[in-house]
């Protein structure tokens, strides 16, 4: 599930409901990372804008007073507790044993860590939830993350004047494929070799931490990255490199590559660019940088959808979260037709407002899901509400409304899961801007010749 940054300004909006406290606070905080899996920080929430956010992921806000979250001496006394329990555990640890000083130290550091990344997460959405930027920021994933192992390599994050933002990609010509399809983007997929590439990295850093706020160490999240093809690498043919304007920040492993490379390349070979974001963590140590990337990465099958949009004008609705399609047992001899090999597989579909006719005359409208023009299925009558409004749209302007699904299957049953926005996810900008048409892909096959792109 994805919550567009729009939706957050919506919750988020001044209601004059008091503030929430903090049980109440890590609560919501903690259901939102469940279902987005993103967690956000929402220092400043009210009982209002938290019981608005429950709704939309599903939880019962009456939750927000259960367990005596809200009641200042149960509170008081859960605080006082977790504080005394934390120092009983640093003691026992600092005693325990010669090299529990240095245990006990790097509990604290870690608790500073996550601390500090809080507050930078919170200065982000002050500045994009609030209405206050009008310019494009990158959403932060949610976590810490420990570095890796790292090799050295000599460079400075230290530059005399700002480069540009990390959130604009180097120019191109091409179009850019997201590979995440607009799913929530955590980077999840370990990148290596960054020890070789200290200056592609420490551009990124410049580009993106303001020099005023640059120490010994930084963290980039939300940056914008290409995944290239290397077939004439010396070194690993189906060899993939992570790209930042150009700059290689390291590649993905031999098995990822192996994994990744019938999709990668197929974007390529289409004449895309295939893009998706990346988090960066680096700390100078004077004499070497430690760095570490991830880049966000779904499984390969739900990359590139295994069949091409129907003909005529369409537009591409955002990913959204999970909705199962009924009745889609019933059109099994159309869907056996497009389960993949493995089971697993990626479709568009496109949506359709259709009518009931009930037993008293009246017409009750439901969304209707076709497969290269044939029914497969429909929405149950509470989720074609949310969508309707959509449909409604596409119709008026002459667009057909598409969307990804997944289908999962065998040669006895298949199962349709669609991923398509809802109206009350969609932004204004969105709808005055389409059509958006579905990227045109090469069909599927066992090679695609793609460009020789191996940099030394």
């Amino acid at each position: 599930m994805v919550i567009s940054d729009e939706t957050w300004r919506q919750f988020l909006a001044p209601d004059g409901t008091a503030a929430a406290s903090k049980f109440q606070r890590n609560y919501v905080r903690a259901a939102v990372a469940r279902v987005t899996g993103v967690r956000p920080s929402l220092s400043h929430l009210t009982l209002g804008q938290a019981a608005n956010v429950l709704k939309h992921v599903g939880e019962d806000p009456a939750k927000l007073s259960a367990g005596g979250r809200g009641v200042g001496g149960v509170e008081k006394a859960g605080v006082v507790a977790q504080w005394t329990l934390l120092g009983l555990l640093l003691l026992i640890v600092t005693l325990s044993s010669p090299a529990g000083f240095l245990l006990a130290a790097g509990i604290i550091g870690l608790m500073f860590l996550m601390r500090k990344r809080r507050s930078r997460r919170q200065a982000w959405e002050d500045a994009t939830w609030s209405g206050s930027s009008s310019e494009h920021v990158p959403t932060p994933g949610a976590g810490v993350e420990a570095p890796g192992n790292f090799a050295p390599h000599q460079v400075s994050l230290e530059v005399a004047e700002p480069l540009a933002r990390v959130d604009q990609t180097a120019p191109s010509t091409k179009g850019s494929y997201r590979v995440s399809l607009g799913r929530s983007e955590w980077p999840n997929v370990e990148v290596v070799g960054e020890h070789a590439y200290g200056e592609g990295i420490k551009a990124a850093v410049r580009a993106s931490v303001p020099p005023t706020a640059r120490r010994g160490d930084a963290e980039v999240e939300g940056l914008q990255v290409e995944l290239v093809a290397e077939p004439d690498n010396p070194y690993d043919s189906n060899a993939i490199s992570v790209r930042w304007n150009g700059h290689v920040l390291g590649y993905l492993s031999r098995e990822d590559a192996i994994r990744y490379t019938e999709p990668v390349r197929r974007i390529i070979a289409s004449g895309f660019v295939a893009a998706t974001t990346a988090r960066v963590w680096a700390y100078d140590e004077g004499d070497r940088l430690r760095a570490r990337v991830t880049v966000a990465l779904p499984e390969p099958e739900l990359i590139a959808p295994v069949n091409e949009a129907p003909t005529g004008v369409n537009t591409l609705l955002p990913w959204g979260s999970a909705i199962q399609v009924l009745k889609e047992e019933n059109h099994f001899d159309i869907l056996s037709r497009h389960v993949p090999a493995d089971g697993v597989g990626l479709l568009l579909v496109s949506l359709h407002k259709e009518n009931y006719t009930l037993k008293n005359g009246t017409q009750r409208p439901f969304v209707e899901v076709r497969l290269n023009r044939e029914r497969v299925g429909e929405l149950s009558n509470v989720t074609s509400a949310h969508l309707l409004p959509i449909l409604e749209h596409t119709e008026a302007v002459g667009e057909t409304a598409l969307a990804y699904a997944k289908i999962t299957g065998s040669a006895l049953a298949a199962q349709l899961v669609l991923h398509a926005a809802k109206a009350t996810e969609i932004s204004n900008d969105w709808l005055v801007k389409g059509p958006h048409s579905a990227p045109k892909l090469l069909p599927p096959t066992a090679r695609y010749d793609v460009p020789p792109a191996y940099v030394k």
